[in-house]
């Protein structure tokens, strides 16, 4: 018998024979012999629909109380799944994060798991139940309902896993598995059957949405393997392996933010009052980020309302302080993929030999980073992922 843990995100439940398929598989895993734990994100847009209505309200609601409205979302959809597998026949019991033991920092809208009890998700496993918990909300110290930020069902998952000592983690969404570049923007592309977890984390961060950059952290900390797969129809895997890379350096994927919210500063701004204001948002490459002039790059889709975000900017700085949103990144990924020099002169030319201009380059220990104007993204995806012949899936499968 093994103990399963399975994830699955807002768009694999958003419509009710969606939440009914999930179901469907949920029982036949748990009819097959295995203790089951089902981690669930709110449905579809909901909470986005959550936050429309605390801002009609309340122009700047507080972070707690949006905490305690955005949970619900979640706590909806375990609900719902647990209510249609007792419909199945199917024993099941729905918790909240703080009922299935998450316990978090105090930290509300991005708060981070410090540790999980599974003591109760245990006994009721123990009892032939299928437990289903709301992902993305753990609790603080003092009994407070927090938010774990985006992605934070992901996050979720694996810290169960690690807390039930689960035989498999396993991931749903609405790919089966990591690809090599996004295919809405590579039609090549091609799915990995295995990756290793500081690549995967080095994708994430520099844009790859397949999974949460944190819930990879939390993988490599416990040393969880990750299954990533499609929740419908027919599709393959892909395994995310705690182990390191094939000892050389080499590319293994593209991955891009393909618009960033840009603020830049210089002296003359108060950059302390800036940065506290843009606190509850990740910066990407945040050590560009400090001292009395740089720049915060924050990628479009971490915030609700960028626009709204510029706009506020704008007005509550109005010296030194500048806010665009016409850069994106491309980044070459792979292991050690920043300590050869030949990685790095290679995107170089590439671009140069599309006429792409480069703004500036970076040098991470797994990337090679390209920035780019927005208009530009696509092709300079399209000119990595040809230029460093990861079309081959040999290649591609390498872990």
């Amino acid at each position: 018998m093994e103990t399963i843990v399975q994830k699955y995100g807002g768009s694999s439940l958003a419509e009710d024979e969606q939440l009914r398929a999930v179901a469907e598989r949920v029982a036949q895993c748990h009819r097959d012999g295995n203790r089951v734990v089902v981690v669930v994100s709110a449905r579809g847009n909901t909470t986005s629909r959550l936050l429309s209505y605390a801002g009609k309200v309340n122009s700047n609601p507080d972070n707690r109380e949006l905490d305690m409205l955005l949970a619900s979302g979640e706590q909806l959809s375990a609900s719902l799944l647990s209510i249609t597998l007792q419909d199945m026949d199917i024993r099941s019991v729905a918790l909240t994060g703080p009922q299935a033991g998450v316990l978090t920092c105090d930290s509300h809208l991005n708060a981070r798991i410090s540790t999980v009890d599974p003591r109760r998700m245990n006994r009721y496993l123990d009892e032939g139940a299928v437990v289903v918990v709301a992902g993305f909300q753990g609790e603080t110290p003092d009994g407070d309902i927090t938010t774990l930020g985006r992605g934070g069902s992901d996050t979720t998952a694996v810290a169960i896993a690690a807390g039930v000592k689960a035989d498999r983690c396993e991931i749903y969404s609405d790919v089966d598995g990591v690809y090599t570049a996004d295919p809405r923007v590579v039609p090549d592309a091609v799915r990995m059957n295995v990756i290793s977890l500081p690549e995967m984390k080095t994708m994430a961060h520099h844009g790859a949405g397949v999974l949460n950059e944190r819930a990879i952290d939390y993988a490599l900390e416990q040393d969880v393997t990750i299954h990533a797969r499609k929740a419908h129809g027919d599709g393959g895997e892909t395994i995310l392996s705690p182990e390191g890379g094939a000892g050389k350096a080499r590319i293994v994927g593209v991955a891009g933010h393909d618009e960033l919210l840009c603020v830049k500063f210089d002296e003359s701004a108060d950059a302390d009052r800036l940065r506290a204001e843009l606190d509850d948002y990740q910066f990407f490459v945040p050590e560009m980020a400090e001292g009395d002039s740089g720049i915060c790059m924050i990628p479009r889709d971490q915030v609700p309302d960028p626009d709204g975000l510029a706009g506020d900017i704008r007005k509550e700085f109005p010296q030194g302080v500048e806010v665009s949103g016409s850069l994106a990144t491309v980044s070459a990924v792979g292991y050690e993929a920043g300590k050869d020099d030949s990685i790095r002169e290679a995107a170089v030319a590439m671009l140069a030999e599309k006429n792409i201009e480069v703004a500036d380059i970076m040098v991470f220990e797994h990337a090679v980073t390209c920035m780019v104007d927005s208009k530009d993204f696509a092709a300079a995806t399209r000119c990595f992922h040809d230029g460093f012949r990861i079309v081959n899936k040999e290649v591609a499968d390498v872990a």
